[in-house]
């Protein structure tokens, strides 16, 4: 099962102006896909468990293992381009 994984925080403006644009993207081409945003102030075990040190992460999981990250400078169109990627992968 593919997911799809953001850090995020309170404080980081570039999370801000990401956020909406990743999430209407993603949910739009891949209905399927789980989006799920993870606040690293109030899960900071869950950031230290995937070594999110900075701000914005996206991280795209298969079965539960991490297959692609990307951090800080990336555009929603990378991550749309993996996401596109795997899920033809396992389609087949």
């Amino acid at each position: 099962m593919i997911e799809l994984l953001y850090f995020s925080g309170e404080h980081c403006s570039v999370c801000k102006v990401l956020k909406p644009k990743l999430l209407s993207s993603v949910t739009e081409q891949f209905p399927d896909i789980p989006f799920k945003i993870i606040d690293v102030e109030q899960q900071q075990e869950l950031a230290a468990q995937h070594l999110v040190f900075t701000l914005p992460v996206v991280l795209i999981m298969v079965d539960g293992k991490e297959q692609y990250r990307f951090i800080r400078s990336f555009s929603v169109g990378e991550v749309l381009e993996k996401l596109n990627r795997l899920e033809n992968i396992f389609k087949n």
